[in-house]
């Protein structure tokens, strides 16, 4: 199975929570995952590991990951998998919102907005430290007066954030263009289709390793 390695930890997790190694096949893009395992943690069960930017060797991991991960740890990788997030090439407005989790989910849809010239808006209410200049940051209570600004919107939430706030509002009125990550425990990464992962959607129930993790609204 192909290995990566944790090389450093960081303790702002705001803006990532480890530089992971690793093959470029297997750097995930942003909204996708990996399946970590370190095979010599007594814990059988795979973490999903989500991509805050690149590095020159592989990528920068978001928080949460187990805190017996230490820098040299090697931790068998399975990915990338799932269907991450999709920028429109003609979007000019860009709003990136953490509702109830790090803003680290978001951070590699930075670099490809900065690419085709969008201005960005990143809504949270602890935002990472050393962002690009050009990135704006707002509040949440702002995210209803950004969605109208915005021709595009990438939204990070988790499972119980997405059913109690998110899921079953119709106050958002979210741009034409907006998908969601839904972040949730994903243990078999479609391989049993167990059902841990199972999210209400508009259009009925689906699973997050294999639908998503990251949804139209």
């Amino acid at each position: 199975m192909p290995e990566g390695k944790i090389i450093e930890r960081f303790l702002d997790d705001r803006r990532a929570a480890a530089r992971i190694s690793c093959p470029p096949t297997l750097v995930p893009a942003p909204g996708q995952y990996l399946l970590a395992h370190d095979p010599a943690s007594d814990d059988p069960l795979a973490v999903p590991v989500f991509s805050a930017g690149l590095s020159a060797d592989g990528f920068l991991a978001a928080s949460p990951l187990p805190a017996a991960w230490i820098p040299g740890t090697s931790i068998h990788l399975r990915g990338p998998l799932g269907r991450g997030f999709a920028l429109p090439a003609a979007a000019r407005r860009v709003a990136l919102a953490a509702w109830d989790v790090s803003s680290a989910y978001l951070l590699g849809m930075v670099t490809l907005a900065l690419k085709q010239d969008a201005a960005i808006s990143l809504i949270c209410d602890e935002p990472p430290e050393n962002l690009p200049a050009d990135v704006e940051i707002r509040p949440l209570v702002a995210l209803e007066e950004t969605c109208q600004w915005a021709d595009y919107l990438a939204l990070a939430v988790t499972r119980e954030g997405w059913r109690e706030r998110v899921g079953n509002s119709d106050a958002l009125n979210v741009p034409r263009e907006a998908q969601v990550l839904i972040v949730t425990p994903m243990p078999c990464g479609g391989l049993a289709e167990c059902g841990v992962c199972s999210v209400e959607v508009k259009k009925g129930m689906f699973l997050a390793c294999e639908d998503g993790p990251v949804f139209g609204l």
